[in-house]
């Protein structure tokens, strides 16, 4: 768990974190990365190894070394056969440890992908609501999981990774993309065999990036360069990569896009523009010119009809890849 000054957001990690634990014992090991905070974490993380069960490893950091480091340092820290990474301001559903640790004991994935349920406020997570068990998950072949994930490989509290497929020299790859856990979770993608999609809710996810960032190039630009050198093994994992990218640009950034349009995405830096930031990447696709830019472009009311259209094309492509997955055998339930 990296974190920086959400003392009051960790806490409710921690707290669900505590319940989740005593049934697990030694199974868990827990890493807490704190950025050298300034709040009341310090005191937040004591109360929580002192409370625990499962071993707490605090690495409390002289100086702010930033998001992408503090990842990375909370990684290599790591010494059981999988990691998570959780969001400090993202909760576990009630027995969601209990059922992944199953999971990952009998089918041995190589990524897990867990899908999430998105809200403004974090409340609803109510062990009166737990995860099922065993999981609504299938199993994937790396087209389908790709397919399925995509740019959802960037969530970080929605992956699990097998450790030995984030080889250390390669953690700090992309350091300064803000999508420095690219590295491992493409790569794993890449180089695995076996890929989970846990379909039912098992992360509750915070809303509303607070931002800070360029957030039409980390996701316009950075993403897609990333994807595309990992990649780029061979024809078939080129083929990998440009479908990622496809179905990104058309089911994801229309919404970014009109998000940053209309200045509903948090803080993020105002100066961007579309061209500068998506056209490097993207600029001779076609998704880009006929509905992207048309999103960004057009007068707000052509933009909206724009912008229904590409959700429109989203949701049948999401049809298509369903029927696509079907037709191949490429799924089964587990």
């Amino acid at each position: 768990m990296p974190t920086y000054n959400r003392a009051k957001h960790l806490r409710a990690l921690l707290d669900v974190l505590l319940l989740e634990l005593e049934a697990l014992h030694d199974q868990v090991n827990v890493i807490i990365g704190d950025n050298a905070s300034t709040d009341q974490t310090p005191e937040v993380i004591h109360s929580f190894s002192t409370a625990a069960i499962s071993d707490v490893r605090v690495l409390r950091h002289a100086s702010n070394v930033g998001p992408d480091e503090n990842f990375c340092r909370c990684v290599e820290a790591v010494s059981s056969p999988y990691f998570w990474i959780i969001g400090d301001d993202d909760l576990p559903r009630a027995g969601a440890l209990g059922s992944l640790l199953k999971l990952l004991q009998s089918e041995r994935p190589d990524l897990v992908y867990l899908c999430s349920s998105w809200s403004e406020t974090l409340e609803h997570n109510s062990p009166d609501n737990p995860v099922p068990s065993p999981l609504n998950a299938v199993r994937l072949d790396r087209n389908a999981f790709a397919r399925r994930v995509h740019v959802w490989s960037s969530f970080i509290s929605g992956c699990i990774v097998s450790r030995s497929l984030a080889p250390d020299p390669d953690l700090r790859r992309y350091t300064g993309t803000n999508l420095v856990q690219l590295g491992w979770v493409l790569g794993a993608m890449c180089h695995g065999r076996r890929f989970i999609v846990v379909k039912e809710p098992t992360v509750f996810a915070t809303a509303g990036n607070t931002g800070g960032y360029s957030v039409l190039k980390v996701f316009g630009q950075n993403f897609q360069r990333i994807t595309r050198d990992v990649f780029n093994q061979d024809q078939t994992s080129r083929q990998i990569g440009e479908l990622i990218v496809r179905r990104t640009s058309l089911s994801f950034l229309p919404d970014l896009v009109w998000g940053f349009r209309q200045a509903r995405l948090g803080k993020f830096d105002q100066s961007e523009t579309v061209e500068s930031a998506l056209e490097p990447q993207l600029g001779r696709s076609l998704t880009y010119r006929l509905v992207i830019l048309p999103v960004a472009k057009l007068p707000e009311g052509a933009a909206r009809v724009a912008l229904k259209g590409a959700r429109t094309l989203a949701r049948l492509l999401h049809i298509y890849d369903a029927v696509h997955v079907r037709l191949r055998g490429a799924q089964q339930q587990l």
